[in-house]
């Protein structure tokens, strides 16, 4: 005897989407998935095709690459380094060579993306701390 499942019933089964709406990102976490917004977010830490998206207590394993987290959480990411990426309103101080974030993690600017990074952060009036 054959049952029918109903259809209902892989609509509870569908997995989220993996990038939900505007600047937000579904995470997993302990086997349940949490949607982060962007504004939330403080920096994003690439590794190989994975991405650490890193809030102010909390750091979660994405299966995207860097470019791509990015790319879905919107402007307000400034790509700094091959391995990362800092939201601008997260910033506490800025130095020639490296950035401050307010949750305390010092981040570093590769050499050549010196100047294109701090003319981005020059664009959103986050004024280096001492050069």
């Amino acid at each position: 005897m054959r049952t029918s499942i109903s259809h209902d019933y892989f609509a509870d089964q569908r997995q989220p989407n993996e990038f939900q709406g505007s600047n937000a990102i579904v995470v997993y976490h302990l086997g349940r998935a949490l949607s982060v917004a962007g504004r939330d977010v403080a920096y994003l830490e690439g590794v190989g095709n994975y991405t650490f998206v890193c809030t102010k207590s909390n750091r979660y394993l994405v299966a995207k690459c860097l470019k791509t987290v990015q790319e879905v959480l919107g402007g307000d990411f400034v790509r700094v380094h091959k391995s990362y990426s800092v939201n601008r309103y997260h910033i506490r101080q800025r130095w020639f060579d490296n950035i401050q974030l307010h949750c305390g993690k010092n981040i570093p600017i590769a050499r050549r993306r010196l100047s294109s990074t701090h003319e981005a952060l020059s664009a959103a009036a986050i004024s280096p701390s001492s050069f």
